[in-house]
């Protein structure tokens, strides 16, 4: 059976990265003029989808997928080699996964518990968000596998799930642009938009946006994911990245409890975590 189209973009903020984009197979998306970095990917991944979603331009039986500049560095893999693993799939997957710093995904229950350890107040700041637009999500006790796993928006999918991506995301987009009246709101909102540690302030909003994706495919079971195993990929640079066979043990587990929902598996998921904690502390 012949592969359905794969669109594959890479964005470009700048000469350089334009340069990077015109390897063999990318396309390009222009964000050259960058009007409104302090939400990186986001502005022109939501430009480009609005825009093709009033042209009628997006071919449901399609998949796309828009990448930063760093994808083949933290990954590994060229245009080609993207290509294939959506083609191999694409039967049986609407959302395709590849995500670096697995040793980040694999050691926490989910992408909210990572986030919250490098950035306080994470947890809190998008379950109020969550609750004040009527979907609240027990963040802290969601179990993500590499299955569920998404950092800097790598993923391909088809345009459904880009749809339900939006629709989660925009009105994060809309809540932190507008003025807030209520104090209640205000607090939300600059709570929301805090700088973080990350290089250069990058605000909690960045942040909350590149979990999106994976808070659908954790909470919404009717997106079929395939990720590309992730342990090839860059690690991070923290000493998580010492650990490898706890790493590959962490996700096995969280993944066979997904699959069965036998609590000894996350009994066994919080023993392997704990001995790393204590090895960390010798």
């Amino acid at each position: 059976m012949a592969a359905p189209p794969i669109h594959l973009h890479l964005i470009a903020y700048n000469e350089a990265t334009r340069a990077a984009a015109s390897a063999p197979g990318w396309r390009l998306l222009d964000n050259l003029a960058n009007p409104r970095p302090d939400w990186f990917e986001y502005w022109p991944i939501r430009a480009h989808l609005i825009a093709a979603e009033r042209d009628g331009a997006l071919d449901e039986t399609a998949f796309y997928g828009f990448f930063s500049p760093k994808f083949t560095a933290k990954t590994g893999l060229d245009h080609a080699a993207v290509h294939h693993f959506v083609a191999e799939h694409a039967q049986a997957a609407d959302v395709l996964l590849f995500s670096p710093q697995p040793d980040m995904g694999a050691f926490f229950l989910n992408v909210f518990e990572q986030g919250e350890t490098f950035d306080a107040g994470l947890i809190n700041t998008y379950g109020r968000f969550l609750a004040h637009i009527g979907r609240p999500v027990p963040l802290a006790q969601l179990v993500m596998d590499a299955r569920q796993v998404v950092f800097s928006n790598y993923f391909v999918a088809r345009p459904a799930f880009w749809r339900e991506w939006l629709a989660l995301n925009e009105p994060l987009f809309a809540f932190c642009e507008a003025a807030q009246a209520e104090p209640a709101a205000q607090a939300l909102k600059q709570d929301l938009t805090v700088a973080t540690s990350y290089a250069g302030g990058v605000q909690r909003k960045v942040f909350l946006m590149e979990r999106a994706a994976s808070l659908l495919l954790a909470t919404q079971p009717q997106w079929r994911s395939v990720p590309h195993d992730p342990f090839g990929f860059g690690w991070s640079t923290a000493r998580f990245r010492e650990h490898p066979q706890d790493a590959f043990v962490s996700d096995a587990l969280k993944r066979a409890w997904r699959d069965t929902r036998w609590p000894e598996y996350l009994q066994a998921f919080a023993g392997v975590r704990q001995r790393f904690v204590e090895a960390r502390g010798r």
